[in-house]
Order: C-alpha cells, then sequence, then structure tokens
C-alpha cells in the first residue's frame, strides 16, 4: 500500500510577504491610471520646457556669422601679453568652428602668433574673449562660430521642475495608500489575514517609492538624452541632483504617509500633502528672506539643493540692504546638510507613520 503524504503548507515569513503587498499594490496603481496621469505630467512639461524657447527666438544651438567684436585694450591677461581682446557674447562657443575676420579678411591664429581663444569665469559670470596679440583697434573685426546652450543651463531649465514633481508622485502615489485601507473598509479584508501591520506598511511604502522612482528617473533620463543632444554632453553634477531627488522621494513619502496615517479621508490627506509640500513649507522658507534665519531644517528649503547643485559655482548665501531700514536675504542650502536633512525627515516620519498605523483602529 502506497504511502500518503500529507502536504503541509507554512505561513510564508513577514520578510517574503513584502513583495506580494508590493506587486498588489503597484497593480493598483496601474489599473487606477495613476501612472499613467503622472507619465502625461512628465510629457506635457518635458514637451513645453524643450519645444517653447526654440518657437520664442532662443533656440539651444545655431552659427554666429561675421558677428562684430568690440575691441579693448588687454592689461591683467596672462596669456602672452595680449594687446587686445575681443569678447563674444554667447555662453558656449566651439573652438574648432572659430574663425576671425579683420577688414573681411580671413585672419588665422597661426597657433597663437595672432590670436588665441580663452574662455572661464571672472567674478562668478562666464566669458568667452579672443586675445588678439597684435595692435587690431580701429579695424573691423569680426567672428564666425558656432554656439550652443552648455549643459548646465540646459539641465537647470528641466530640473528646476522636479521638486513639484516629486510632490506630484506623493499626491498620486502616497497621500492617500493607508488611509485608504480605513476608509474604503478595505481593511476588514487585509487585518485579520496572516499579514502583519508592519508588513502591509512595508510592501505599501516600497510600492509607493516604486512608482515616485520610475516618474523621476524616466524625466531625468529623458532630460539626459536631451543634454547630449542639444546640449552636447551631461552637466558634471548631473547625477548628484538625480541622487539628492531621490531622496526627496524618500522623505516626501515619509511624510505623505504620515499624514495618512494621522487622518481618517483620503481627500484631507491628498489635499494636506500637496498643499503643505507646495505651498505651506515654502511659505515658512521663505520667512527667512526678511527675517535673516536660515531654516536649514526645512525639508523643501533642503530639497533646492537638487537644482542648486547644477549651478558653477554653487550660491552662496548673501544679503541686500535697501538702504530703507529693510534687509533681504538669499539663503541656499549646503548640500551636505540638505541630504542629511532630508534623511532625517524620512526616516522619523516612516517610523511615526508605521506606529500609528499599527495602533489605527477600523472603527475610528
Amino acid at each position: 500500500m502506497a504511502e500518503e503524504h500529507e502536504a503541509t503548507h507554512g505561513i510564508p515569513s513577514d520578510l517574503s510577504q513584502i513583495p506580494t503587498v508590493w506587486r498588489y499594490e503597484v497593480l493598483r496603481y496601474f489599473r487606477s491610471r495613476r501612472l499613467l496621469a503622472a507619465l502625461v505630467v512628465v510629457g506635457v512639461i518635458l514637451s513645453l520646457i524643450y519645444i517653447l524657447p526654440p518657437l520664442y527666438d532662443s533656440p539651444y544651438s545655431g552659427t554666429d556669422t561675421e558677428v562684430s567684436l568690440h575691441i579693448d585694450p588687454a592689461y591683467a591677461w596672462q596669456v602672452d601679453d595680449p594687446e587686445y581682446i575681443g569678447s563674444i557674447n554667447r555662453t558656449a562657443i566651439d573652438e574648432g568652428t572659430l574663425e576671425i575676420f579683420v577688414d573681411g579678411e580671413p585672419y588665422p591664429s597661426l597657433d597663437g602668433v595672432n590670436w588665441v581663444f580663452s574662455s572661464g569665469e571672472a567674478g562668478g559670470l562666464g566669458f568667452n574673449a579672443v586675445l588678439f596679440m597684435q595692435n587690431v583697434s580701429g579695424l573691423d573685426v569680426t567672428a564666425t562660430y558656432e554656439w550652443y546652450t552648455p549643459p548646465e543651463s540646459f539641465a537647470s531649465n528641466f530640473i528646476g521642475f522636479v521638486s513639484i514633481l516629486v510632490i506630484i508622485c506623493v499626491t498620486f502615489f502616497a497621500a492617500d495608500s493607508l488611509v485608504g485601507e480605513f476608509q474604503n473598509k478595505t481593511g476588514y479584508l487585509l487585518f485579520p489575514n496572516a499579514v502583519k501591520r508592519g508588513t502591509l506598511f512595508a510592501g505599501k511604502f516600497a510600492a509607493s517609492l516604486t512608482m515616485g522612482f520610475v516618474v523621476v528617473g524616466l524625466y531625468y533620463g529623458v532630460v539626459a538624452v536631451l543634454s547630449m543632444v542639444s546640449a552636447r554632453g551631461i552637466d558634471d553634477d548631473y547625477m548628484l541632483s538625480f541622487l539628492l531627488a531621490f531622496e526627496y522621494i524618500v522623505a516626501a513619502t515619509a511624510i505623505a504617509y504620515f499624514i495618512s496615517s494621522l487622518l481618517k479621508g483620503t481627500t484631507g490627506a491628498l489635499v494636506l500633502t500637496f498643499l503643505l509640500l507646495l505651498m505651506i513649507f515654502p511659505i515658512v522658507d521663505g520667512v527667512s528672506a526678511v527675517s535673516g534665519v536660515k531654516i536649514e531644517g526645512s525639508v523643501t528649503f533642503a530639497a533646492g539643493a537638487i537644482s542648486y547643485i547644477l549651478y558653477d559655482p554653487y550660491p552662496v548665501d548673501s544679503m541686500l540692504d535697501t538702504g530703507m531700514g529693510m534687509e533681504f536675504h538669499s539663503f541656499y542650502p549646503t548640500p551636505e546638510i540638505a541630504a542629511i536633512v532630508m534623511l532625517l525627515y524620512a526616516v522619523v516620519a516612516c517610523l511615526l507613520s508605521m506606529i500609528l498605523f499599527k495602533r489605527k483602529q477600523l472603527a475610528g
């Protein structure tokens, strides 16, 4: 007689249940078309920022032909003691395409005998100049060259929108994630099962982060491709901005979950999350301009490093005295401190929201 073996099925561990919760939450976002809505927002914003400037006569690159150079005497330059300087009013030019003409005739560089091209910064401002080794004052000096928008400037046009994109993502994918289980009474089906609330929280939080990472990551990816095409490269600090943006997603998601664990209705959670990050915190940040107090502990102030990190040099705090008894301050987050602040918000808000979620009653 053959032995019959009774199949035994053990309860999955808490850790192994997290991917299952994550998968069903991600499917829920797909079915509710929230991801599609977020991607549509990304597409519209990218299209507007990229297309509108060229339509209004501000292309990203081009060619200037026989542009007259304003010639000034040189005194403080250290390149073979040039006699005169001709400034080029473009942020970045292709040095290999630069041609100089004097009185309509080609005026070659001759390996620096006649002139050399120089670019850099002076007083925090970029410059492009032709340093002439011969006396060209009083002559008609023109230049022809290809110019383009530097990667830093190009990326800054797009990355300034990232903070708002993060707020949209956490509103779509995090603000009502916890409170919805109570308002929609789905908790009656979930909570009695052999799935701990901590496991549910972890799976939901991971799903919210996944959606935010997908949307913001796609945004950065498209901008990087556009930068390669239109700005001939990617800014050196672009990846740092990318990492700071991801950290802000984690911090903002944790804040959204904290609000979701406090309130009883999804509408209130959605509205409060959106307004808190888009208006309330920034208003508090704006008070520092008048009070002269740098609010390093604000998560939205810290998020400013996402775009400021692309600036070269990085902006420094300053103060403007109007002369009428009023002072206006311009404060900028220190990248290292900003990263720490966002990490603290993420950890504290996440722990508090998990505790509240575990203790919250369906009857409430």
